[in-house]
């Protein structure tokens, strides 16, 4: 992200400890905001699932994926209803992409995501 000049904000409705915690098992190494109030989450228009979309055949099939690949599946947080998305905002507070999920596994690609990034003046038109 460096490369693209953009920064990274992770947003959690969690607690400060369930924070920490998911900090700690991931690794992150970005920002992490906490919206308990769920203020960006109403903003931003993000949905809450539904019994299906969250053990529906294709999550079980997914989570299973995941499990088969050697990864660890971390606990959920506070809500486990609550899904979530991504919003690329520009530096002069413009939406430049907006994603909601539809399903815990439901995310735009980081191709996608790095693509809207390079139309705004990434490396293909630092110079500019």
């Amino acid at each position: 992200m460096v490369a693209r000049k953009a920064s990274v904000c992770v947003v959690t409705f969690d607690n400060l400890t369930l924070a920490k915690t998911y900090i700690q098992e991931t690794g992150l190494e970005w920002p992490m905001l906490i919206d308990q109030e769920r203020t960006l989450y109403r903003s931003y228009g993000m949905r809450t699932a539904n019994a299906w979309a969250l053990a529906g055949p294709v999550s079980m099939y997914r989570y299973l994926r995941l499990l088969l690949h050697g990864r660890r599946l971390h606990k959920s947080g506070s809500d486990w209803w609550q899904l979530g998305g991504d919003v690329l905002v520009d530096p002069h507070g413009i939406v430049r992409m907006w994603f909601r999920s539809n399903t815990p596994h439901d995310r735009p690609t980081p191709q996608s995501i790095f693509a809207c990034i390079d139309q705004l003046g990434g490396p293909a038109n630092a110079s500019q």
